[in-house]
């Protein structure tokens, strides 16, 4: 039994924390000993190579029908982007999937093995984006990228297939800002938006800043110098496209799945966000995770937790698409 709740959406403040979860514990420790310095003091390359290096931690590898790479002829160069087909023939559904690492971190490479299982379970094709990274490239870069390939993807990959946006953490601020985009261009239709602990809102005012913004798998400062790479222009952090959980009115929006971690600096943001969505009539399920810390989705066959988690949200997104089909 884990200590997810699918259930009322709960306002900021109100989980009951259980104690860290000591699968996570084990992770956390891990990681305090590869990236336990402040990111702003290490600098995005050291960051990078140190991630890379724990890559092996993440989901194992599976066998799909095919895995390709590609480039989203959406920009001079290209996006470059990966397709995950679990099965000949037409797809399912088609998931368009944004890694975290706050804008700065994250890439093909690392989101492999997440990506495999999450098209084997799903039974849809999966398309991993490898938008553009901060500081080398700053806001809006990784949501235009986002915003075009989703485009392409809905003309191209998914003609004919339920469209499903998904991300965690800055890739779910990406998402976040992707379904806005779509309900106010009208383009593309998408039947579900997938959002774990997304990144919302750029003051960092919660109490759950206070409360959870020591390190563990993140700080409060962690996000602060994210943030300070990504839109190093602060007057611009307020814009819908960089803290989507700042626009007013979310009516008509694509229906949401939200995972909430309880030991996440973006704990509340995330909640009032998944009560918001509720409140403009946007159908949306919540799953909470009382014991477990930010980035613990990813972490399939490392934690019970995450292999709970990523089961329940593959089920909603089958579910989804299997209704949604034309």
């Amino acid at each position: 039994m884990t200590d997810v709740e699918r259930a009322d959406i709960t306002r900021p403040g109100e989980l009951l924390a259980r104690p860290l979860d000591p699968q996570m514990r084990t992770v956390v420790d891990l990681f305090q000993q590869h990236l336990g310095e402040p990111m702003r003091e290490l600098g995005a390359t050291e960051v990078r190579a140190r991630r890379a290096a724990l890559r092996s931690a993440t989901a194992p590898t599976i066998e799909l029908a095919e895995v390709v790479d590609l480039r989203i002829p959406e920009r001079a160069d290209g996006i470059a982007a990966r397709h995950y087909r679990p099965q000949s023939g037409p797809p399912e559904g088609v998931v368009v999937y944004f890694h975290g690492g706050g804008w700065v971190l994250g890439g093909l490479e690392e989101s492999d093995g997440f990506c495999r299982v999450l098209a084997g379970l799903t039974g849809c094709d999966v398309v991993s984006i490898d938008y553009r990274l901060a500081p080398e490239h700053v806001y809006p870069a990784a949501v235009d990228d986002a915003d075009s390939s989703v485009r392409w993807i809905a003309d191209n990959l998914a003609a004919d297939a339920p469209l499903v946006v998904m991300g965690d953490s800055a890739g779910g601020n990406l998402v976040a800002a992707v379904a806005q985009n779509a309900r106010d261009r009208g383009l593309p239709r998408i039947a579900l938006q997938v959002l774990v602990y997304p990144v919302l809102d750029h003051r960092m005012q919660t109490d759950s800043y206070r409360e959870r913004g020591g390190k563990l798998l993140i700080s409060a400062d962690d996000m602060d110098w994210f943030w300070s790479q990504y839109v190093p222009d602060v007057g611009r952090r307020s814009e819908p496209a960089a803290s989507p959980g700042l626009t007013a009115d979310l009516r008509g929006v694509a229906p949401a799945v939200v995972v909430v971690a309880e030991y996440d600096p973006m704990r509340d943001e995330v909640l009032d966000y998944a009560r918001r969505l509720e409140e403009d009539s946007v159908p949306t399920s919540v799953y909470r995770y009382d014991s477990m810390a930010h980035g613990f989705f990813s972490m399939f066959g490392t934690l019970a937790a995450a292999d709970d988690a990523i089961r329940s949200v593959a089920v909603q997104i089958s579910d989804t698409c299997r209704s949604s089909k034309p």
